[in-house]
This record gives structure tokens, C-alpha cells and sequence, in this order.
């Protein structure tokens, strides 16, 4: 159970309110603490806070005015991956990793005054990660109903700023206010202004779906240190083990503009080209699991980077502006907007395509209004049936659905006759047609639709974008192995095909060593009748065979003819390879190549006895020499 407090504290410089704070922590149990109006002006007030605090990682914003300052405290032991701030001391988040879960934590202090306010929540998506589990809490200064989360309306109620809130990034990032939700009806404060009797519910925490469905519990407890309550939430976190609760990952595609990134690659590539066997598709996964590994490797890299980046503008930016001269006020505009620039380019990188942002947030505001107009609707009242008319009993309506969708479902009679007649007005194909679409797929057909694909799509599960494989793919383009699926479709012909093999007699076999004697076969079966002969051995898309003459190649070429029709597949005949392992007879005039020194099967090469050739024990051992490092 993952246990988190959001409070606007009202200051916490001193050592008398930090020491009520630990107080009230260690008699309420929890895991992550954002605290709002901090009054951290300076970089000593977190440093002490930090050394007050040491079962704590704390990250803090420091405000550029008396009451500014959120900061975020956290447990040791959890994972943080990353984290940033804004230049005023408003929005502070972090990326932590709970049961290997990443989580986003945002802490905002919105500004009193409802211009500043309304600028503020326009902006404020830009410093929130792309993840499934985003929370987003703090102190908003103002209400999501202002007559349910009000006690009074003052003369210059806001009515505005909320609205803006939910339209820049509530609904686009499909966040729901989690108390209201679970709370329905319940009224209650978190703000209490002693002047004027004042109260409202101005602290509000917002999460995502799957956030909202995972809450445990929620709500707000009195503290006494300043005049807010603190909002407490407690959130159920599941294993690893469940992959309906974990995010998709994409991969950054800035990541290829790296030197870095292009040495790893070469790297990569090379030893698959010089190590691998193109004939398997296993190399495949091999590589792509190589590419992935760099990838995230570089992205870890480029965040970190960007990270330094925005702590660095964000230090200048907090020393120009203390008594700043006109170059300095000059200098600040600059560094507000390469700030602006920075923030930008990390939120669009962390999803592919803003068109298909933009779609998915139209098309779930979309379901999420049709849900809510539906939930809101009353039951059927009544049917029109075409020969009874309007019928408006249950049990009527519930006969009349029954009958429609069992006519809609039932099996129909066909009648085949028609079929021609429906049939002779589509164009066939001719021969030259069908030869076009019967000749493999060349590589500048498969590098033409990659450039014709839109940018920012991500075409597999694997998480590799249309950029990256652009970018690859001349690179490993000239490799002629097909597609990764492609030794599973053909599997799925490939054993009717050995049954074939196995029931022709006219294909030869080979005993197994012992089956000669027939106690032993007896012994072991318990039927000294049974022939034990091998005569076939196969893995995905190869296969391996048995041949003493020209009839027996002929009989086993006949049965691959059907296994290609069948499958869709071709034998390839530059490929076919038959080992002759005699050491007194010569092979007959076979028409596939003959080896008699050493073959090649499943990337394993063979001698006549069965042994790894001498050549290729050498190749190990150099390898072996290469990694130790040893001459």
C-alpha cells in the first residue's frame, strides 16, 4: 500500500514547524509527503529541511517570493527516476518506481490571483511525465464546485479557472478529481480562513484511471499546523506480475541523433553479422532485444541530461533574478523561454504523435460524455413491435428482444446457385498479375512503404517507432531473411508434412543405435515388432532428411512441392544441401550441392563423425582469447 499526504503547511523554514512536522508524521504512517507554501527562498532552507529530515530523498522548488516553495519527500526506499521542477517555486514532480510500477508524483502551489492562476494552468502540463500512473496533488486555489465545496461565495468568485484546469489538462490527460469521486455527496473543507468564517476545498488530488480504481481509501485529517487539513490517499499498487496495470513503453526517437547511440549500433550489428545464422529467425530476437537494451540505455542518458539542463537554467535563472540589472531582466526573458523550449520538447517526445494525442483525448472525452449521458438516462419505456405497435411491459419488451436476436442469429439456408452470378462481374486476375504478387517482396518495396508510413506510429509491440526503423533499415536491409513470423506461419503446415515423410516408404531411414536387437527393443516398448527408424528431424522452418539414391531425393522434393502449396512457402534450392557421409561409395548425381567434408545444420557445424571441425573449435578458442583480454 503506497501512502502519500499532500498539505499546504503555510511555511516550514523554522525549526519549531519542522519539528511539529516530524511529529505528526511519526504518529501517521505514510510514504511520500508534498508540502505547499514551503517559504524556501533560499538553497540553505532545503539544505537544512534535507538534514532534519534523513529518512527522507527530498526534492524542493524554491519560490521566488516570501510564500512560495513545494517540495516532495520520499521514502528511501523507493526507486526515484527522475524529477523537475519549474523557476517560481509552483510545480515540483518525480518519477519513483514502486513494485517495478513507474509512478508520477506532481505537487503544485497555484497562484491566489486568478489571472496569474489561469496562465499558470495552461502551462502546467508541460512538467508532467507520460505515464499510466500519474498523481497530481496539491493546493489549486480553487474549487471544483463552488457550491459544493464553498461554504459562501465572495463578491469575486472564480468561476474560470477550474474550467481551464480541466480543459488543458485534466481531460487530455484523463485524470479524475479522486475525493469528489469516491465522495460523491459528502461535504466537507480543507481551507479554513479564521477572517470572515471562510472555507472551501481548495486542496484536491487528481489521478488517473487506473489511480482512481487502485485508491484504497481517501480523505481529509486536521493537522493544527497551518490552516489547511492535510489530504491523505492510500493506494493499492499490484505485482509486476500483472501486465493489464503496466503502461506500453514507446521508444524516445531523439535517441538516434546520439554519436553514442550510432557506436552501440554499429557494434551491435556487427557481431550479429559476423555471429549469427541468417537461415534461423532467432537472431532476430537476439537483436532486437540488443536494440531495445541500448535504446532505453540512451533515453536513461538523454533524461539525465535533460535534467542537468533544466537544473542549470533554473540555478542561473534564480541568480540573475536576485537585484537584477536590465542585461540581467534581458537574460531572464532568454532563459524563461529556452525553459519553455526544454519542457516542451520533453513532453512531445513522450508521445510519439501529436495527432494521435490529439485523437485519442477527443475520442475518450468523447466515450466519456456518451457514458455519462447514458448513466444519466432512464430505462426503456417502451418498443414498437411492427405488428403488435407499442408495447410497454417487461415482459413484452424482453419476448420482443429475445425474437430479434434469435432471427438475427439463427443459420440460414445458402443457396449456392447464385454464387456464380454474383461472382462474374469481379475482375480476375491475369497471369501477369498473379506472377507480381508471387515473386518475393524485394527490400526497396519494404524501404518504400517504411517511408510512406506515417511519422510517430509505432507499428509492433515492441515499442520502436517509424523514425528508428527509417533509420535502421538501410542499415540491415540487405539481410534476406523474411519477417520474424515467418518460420511460425510456415510451422503451422510443417507436421503434416513429417507425417508424410515418416509414412512414405519409399523415403529411407536410419536406425537407432541398439534397435537391431530385438530383446532391447522389446525390453523397452514391450513389442519386439516395432521398427525404430529416423527418418526425418525438423525445427521451425528446417528440416533435415535421409537419402541413399536419386529416387529417394526425387520422393522427398515431390513432398515439399505439396508442403509449398499448402503453406505458401517455397523451398529454397540454393539452400538444399545434401551431406554425404560414405566413406567408400561417391554420392550419386544428385541435383542438390553435395558436401563431404562438413555441413551446416541449425547453425551447428559437423563433420562425417558426428564432431565439431577443427576450424571451428579454433574459432571458439580465439573468441574465448578475445573477451578474457588474453594474447
Amino acid at each position: 500500500m503506497l501512502r502519500i499526504i499532500s498539505y499546504n503547511i503555510r511555511g516550514i523554514t523554522t525549526c519549531k514547524k519542522q519539528q511539529l512536522l516530524k511529529i505528526w508524521l511519526n504518529q501517521n504512517p505514510h510514504d511520500i509527503v508534498m508540502l505547499q507554501e514551503t517559504h524556501m527562498t533560499k538553497f540553505f532552507h532545503l539544505e537544512n529541511f534535507k538534514n532534519s529530515f534523513l529518512d527522507y530523498n527530498i526534492r524542493g522548488a524554491l519560490g521566488t517570493w516570501a510564500a512560495g516553495g513545494v517540495l516532495i519527500m520520499i521514502k528511501k526506499k523507493y526507486n526515484m527516476i527522475d524529477y523537475g521542477s519549474d523557476t517560481n517555486g509552483r510545480i515540483i514532480y518525480i518519477k519513483i518506481e514502486c513494485n517495478h510500477v513507474p509512478i508520477v508524483l506532481v505537487n503544485v502551489y497555484a497562484p491566489a490571483q486568478i489571472t496569474e492562476r489561469c496562465s499558470f494552468f495552461k502551462e502546467l502540463f508541460l512538467y508532467i511525465p507520460s505515464t499510466k500512473w500519474i498523481i497530481i496533488g496539491g493546493d489549486f486555489n480553487c474549487t471544483p464546485n463552488n457550491h459544493q465545496d464553498r461554504n459562501k461565495l465572495g463578491a469575486q468568485t472564480d468561476n474560470l479557472s477550474y474550467r481551464i484546469l480541466l480543459k488543458e489538462v485534466i481531460n487530455p490527460l484523463l485524470l479524475t478529481e479522486i475525493f469528489r469521486r469516491k465522495q460523491p455527496r459528502k461535504m466537507i473543507y480543507s481551507y479554513h480562513a479564521s477572517a470572515g468564517n471562510y472555507h472551501s476545498r481548495i486542496d484536491l488530488v487528481f489521478g488517473s484511471d487506473i489511480i482512481y480504481k487502485n485508491t484504497h481509501d481517501i480523505g481529509y485529517v486536521p493537522v493544527g499546523i497551518s490552516d489547511h487539513d492535510a489530504l491523505v490517499l492510500s493506494i493499492k499498487i499490484p505485482p509486476l506480475t500483472d501486465k493489464n496495470m503496466h503502461r506500453r513503453w514507446i521508444c524516445n526517437p531523439n535517441v538516434i541523433k546520439r554519436k553514442s547511440f550510432l557506436e552501440k549500433f554499429h557494434r551491435v550489428w556487427n557481431i550479429i553479422i559476423n555471429t549469427a545464422d541468417f537461415n534461423t529467425t532467432e537472431w532476430w530476437k537476439d537483436f532486437k532485444t540488443s536494440l531495445i537494451m541500448i535504446i532505453q540505455q540512451e533515453e536513461k542518458e538523454l533524461n539525465r541530461e535533460t535534467r542537468r539542463e533544466l537544473d542549470g537554467l533554473s540555478k542561473e535563472y534564480r541568480f540573475r533574478a536576485t537585484n537584477p540589472s536590465n542585461d540581467d531582466l534581458a537574460q531572464l526573458e532568454i532563459i524563461r523561454q529556452k525553459l519553455h523550449d526544454a519542457l516542451t520538447e520533453k513532453f512531445v517526445n513522450s508521445i510519439p504523435s501529436q495527432d494521435d494525442r490529439d485523437f485519442k483525448c477527443l475520442s475518450n472525452l468523447a466515450k466519456v460524455r456518451l457514458a455519462h449521458g447514458k448513466a444519466n438516462q432512464s430505462r426503456i419505456a417502451y418498443l414498437t413491435h411492427p405488428s403488435k405497435g407499442r408495447v410497454e411491459t417487461d415482459n413484452g419488451m424482453m419476448e420482443i428482444c429475445c425474437n430479434f436476436y434469435q432471427d438475427l442469429y439463427n443459420v440460414k439456408p445458402i443457396d449456392t446457385y447464385y454464387w456464380s452470378e454474383l461472382f462474374e462481374d469481379i475482375t480476375t486476375l491475369n497471369q501477369n498479375d498473379i506472377d507480381l504478387l508471387d515473386r518475393d517482396i524485394t527490400t526497396d518495396e519494404c524501404y518504400e512503404a517504411l517511408k510512406a508510413m506515417q511519422l510517430g506510429r509505432v507499428p509492433g509491440d515492441d515499442g520502436l517507432t517509424i523514425e528508428l526503423w527509417r533509420f535502421i533499415f538501410p542499415i540491415i536491409g540487405g539481410i534476406r531473411q523474411g519477417c520474424s513470423l515467418s518460420g511460425y506461419l510456415y510451422v503451422m503446415c510443417l507436421e503434416p508434412l513429417l507425417n508424410l515423410i515418416r509414412k512414405n516408404p519409399k523415403i529411407p531411414g536410419v536406425l537407432v543405435p541398439g534397435s537391431q536387437y530385438r530383446s532391447l527393443v522389446n525390453t523397452i516398448l514391450h513389442n519386439d515388432e516395432t521398427n525404430i527408424v529416423i527418418k526425418t528431424l525438423a525445427y521451425a522452418d528446417d528440416v533435415c532428411t535421409f537419402v541413399f539414391n536419386i529416387n529417394d531425393e526425387f520422393e522427398t522434393y515431390e513432398l515439399f512441392k505439396k508442403y509449398s502449396y499448402a503453406s505458401g512457402g517455397k523451398t529454397n534450392d540454393t539452400k538444399t544441401v545434401i551431406f554425404w557421409i560414405s566413406d567408400c561409395l561417391d554420392p550419386p548425381p544428385f541435383n542438390a550441392k553435395i558436401e563431404r567434408e562438413k555441413c551446416t545444420f541449425l547453425g551447428i557445424p559437423m563433420d562425417t563423425q558426428g564432431q565439431l571441425p577443427h576450424e571451428e573449435i579454433d574459432k571458439m578458442q580465439i573468441g574465448i582469447f578475445v573477451i578474457i583480454n588474453v594474447n
